[in-house]
């Protein structure tokens, strides 16, 4: 049995903390809890953490600054989950060792996907003990592990292929608009926003684990189960 991903939340809002440990711990996650950079010192000291999600307002320390001064894909996976939502923040993050950025209020199914996205991505990462998820090119159909079956539009097919080259990753807006046909158009933007946006429900309503995250403005990642493209 794979054993569970250890996650170490640091986030200084006490009622926060509670609610967002009551709920990794609810999805079978081994979580603890800290408020500041040298809390988290001591926690990691004794025993080591699979996941650091880092608030960035911290008491001391800032989260950015931990996650430039800790970043090592040898021990860990950093994601974000801050308030701040200017993409220079993000940026920042992302640029500095953070793997992923995440912004307040975060569904709780969006961060646990995301968990586990950015721990597949680690080199010391445990093989998953999910049946197989398959995309079914040929006739257009996603298929879950108790086979159930989703058929695909042509269209829909292209994007959760094209979102599946680097599962996890973000991949950009300009990318889709050139994949969709409509980069230049009038409406564009909106356009693709609306495919995603079907798209996003379309496979949520099928299977609450299939997530597709949007980036304001930036791009679009899928931090679903694996899926096996045949």
């Amino acid at each position: 049995m794979t054993k569970p991903i250890r996650v170490i939340v640091v986030e200084d809002n006490e009622l926060l903390l509670d609610e967002l440990l009551f709920q990794l711990n609810a999805q079978g996650f081994w979580v603890r809890g800290v408020g500041d950079g040298p809390s988290l010192e001591i926690a990691l000291a004794d025993s080591p953490a699979d996941i650091l999600v880092l608030d960035i307002n911290l008491p001391g320390e800032d989260g950015f600054s931990l996650a430039r001064r800790l970043h090592d894909p040898a021990k860990f996976g950093i994601i974000m989950l801050t308030a701040r939502d200017a993409i220079d923040d993000k940026l920042h993050a992302l640029e500095g060792g953070a793997d992923l950025y995440l912004v307040k209020p975060v569904d709780r199914r969006e961060l646990a996907a995301s968990i586990r996205a950015v721990y597949r991505r680690l080199p010391f990462a445990e093989p998953s003990n999910e049946a197989d998820w398959r995309l079914l090119r040929e006739c257009r159909l996603l298929v879950a592990p108790d086979r159930r079956e989703l058929a695909l539009t042509p269209t829909e097919l292209k994007v959760l292929e094209w979102l599946l080259v680097d599962q996890g990753s973000m991949r950009s807006r300009q990318e889709l608009l050139l994949l969709l046909g409509i980069d230049g158009l009038v409406g564009a933007d909106g356009r693709a926003n609306t495919r995603m946006s079907r798209l996003r429900q379309k496979l949520s309503d099928f299977d609450q684990s299939l997530q597709l995250l949007s980036w304001r403005n930036q791009g679009y990642s899928y931090v679903g189960p694996p899926l096996r493209v045949e």
